[in-house]
């Protein structure tokens, strides 16, 4: 492995190991570690850029030399025998890999740290948070952490190699802090649309979770009325339906002929009328929009009735869509609501 060295300062600079680059920024290196700098280096770029306690005995670095090589600050501990290089930037992925092996089976990712680990739509934190049981709360905190009385074993699955809490809990815990609903939505609308979470899993986390002194549950009941779609636009979609008092549909409905899957619609109201609400994404060129028209051709076939609005119909032209609705809603003899 290349090392540059220069007087006191050493550093490594997009070094390939494993057919990856480890980036690392100048810093300061004590003579006593440049011997072992390289091969700890090394080690620690195979593991996600930490380096564990196991790995100085494994190689063979003599305890004296490492005690002085970690008083002189070049190897930072990020949790009790898990360090990084005090060159190499910390980030996200770091935090919670070190902190996952650290808390082992007595936490999970909680929040915002947990939906991001899924790839929900969510900003990357600044900092991994983990959730713990309000028994173990005497765990020091070498990490974010947060406790609950509410613990269920079943809530936690093991999800890219770390122990992490359902999108569903996660969502649920995020509503805890985050106040903006916006951001909820979006989170929830991703998790939806990702099958991270379904809005039966949502409902019943909430209907498990709420109570005194639960912050948020409020948010996410009001949040879950016009949630079930997969984006913003199906969103303002069911809220349109529910304040008409129109009777809501299903969401994101596979519709199958002996047993072959034609098409997943948006929503279908009764068994017959399906309604699909259509952005700009996916629907411009020449071959989506043949696409689009044979797949509309193939429900017909099925005897449903397709009518579809757009983004602006939905965004600008509320009126337009509900009087179709209801002009619908007539024909097809579907029932309001009382």
């Amino acid at each position: 492995m290349p090392v540059t060295s220069q007087g006191d300062v050493t550093g490594m600079t997009q070094t390939g190991v494993g057919g990856k680059f480890c980036r690392f920024r100048h810093v300061d290196v004590p003579s006593v570690s440049m011997n072992w700098e390289p091969i700890l280096v090394e080690r620690a770029c195979r593991r996600h850029h930490l380096l564990h306690r196991s790995d100085v005995a494994d190689l063979g670095v003599p305890p004296a030399t490492w005690h002085r090589i970690e008083q002189s600050g070049l190897w930072v501990e990020l949790v009790p025998g898990i360090f990084r290089h005090a060159a190499t930037p910390l980030t996200f992925d770091m935090q919670v890999l070190a902190g996952a092996e650290w808390l082992g089976a007595k936490g999970a990712l909680f929040g915002t740290s947990a939906l991001h680990w899924w790839g929900v739509d969510v900003e990357e934190p600044a900092h991994a948070e983990f959730l713990v049981p309000r028994s173990t709360r005497w765990v020091p905190h070498w990490i974010d952490l947060h406790t609950t009385t509410r613990w269920n074993p079943d809530d936690v699955v093991r999800h890219r190699g770390v122990r992490v809490t359902l999108a569903a809990r996660a969502i649920l815990d995020m509503a805890y802090t985050e106040r903006r609903a916006h951001v909820l939505e979006r989170a929830i609308d991703s998790a939806i649309r990702l099958r991270r979470a379904s809005l039966s899993q949502l409902h019943q986390q909430l209907e498990a979770l709420r109570g005194k002194g639960r912050h948020g549950c409020r948010l996410m009941q009001e949040l879950l009325l016009d949630s079930g779609g997969e984006s913003y636009l199906e969103r303002r979609f069911l809220r349109l339906v529910r304040l008409a008092g129109l009777p809501r549909p299903e969401c994101q409905v596979i519709i199958r002929s002996d047993g072959a899957r034609i098409a997943r619609v948006d929503f279908l109201f009764g068994r017959q009328l399906v309604v699909e609400v259509s952005g700009r994404l996916g629907h411009t060129s020449d071959s989506d929009r043949r696409r689009d028209a044979r797949r509309r051709n193939e429900l017909q076939r099925e005897g449903l009735t397709v009518i579809e609005f757009t983004t602006a119909d939905v965004i600008d032209e509320s009126p337009h869509v509900l009087r179709t609705l209801h002009h619908w809603s007539s024909v097809m003899s579907l029932t309001t609501k009382s």
